[in-house]
């Protein structure tokens, strides 16, 4: 009788761990967000056509009339880095395929935990380096197209991860 109880609860016990097993679902990367991928559209598009508006270079004469857009720009990438912190921490794996994407694409590979939040950051803080510079002394065109470039590898970096979430 004992043998007969046992051999009824095996294929119960394998159906139910076998359930376990398949409903488990690895994190092999945050969830695609569309509104950061909105965000990020848009305020490249503002960030680009604010360094185009000034790309001959500035005066700190003059630096009030665009001391507003770099406050909404650094706020807008702050927040952004704020929303991409807010998923959890990617697998090495997802990472390591973006890297190759941005490589492909001549483009500088991704580091930190969270590869968005930490081009968000990068660009901020580029902003901020601009915006000091701006005030204090102006911005000369050589500057501004170093600025610029570095602001381009972050967009680039922040966008291509973003993007490859949605697959």
């Amino acid at each position: 009788m004992k043998t007969a109880i046992k051999k009824k609860w095996i294929p119960i016990i394998f159906f139910i761990g076998l359930i376990s097993v398949t409903s488990c679902k690895t994190l092999l990367a945050p969830e695609y967000d569309k509104a950061i991928v909105e965000s990020v559209t848009t305020n490249s598009q503002k960030t680009m056509s604010f360094l185009e508006k000034i790309s001959d270079g500035t005066t700190k004469e003059n630096y009030k009339e665009r001391e507003k857009e770099y406050n909404e720009l650094i706020g807008a990438y702050d927040a952004l880095k704020l929303q991409a912190k807010a998923r959890p921490i990617p697998n090495n794996v997802a990472t390591k395929k973006i890297n190759e994407l941005l490589q492909a694409k001549n483009s500088s590979a991704i580091s930190g935990d969270y590869p968005s939040a930490f081009a968000f950051q990068k660009i901020s803080e580029t902003l901020k380096r601009m915006k000091t510079e701006d005030k204090e002394k102006g911005i000369k065109p050589t500057a501004m197209q170093a600025f610029k470039g570095q602001i381009e590898i972050f967009l680039d970096q922040a966008i291509t991860y973003e993007s490859f979430l949605k697959r």
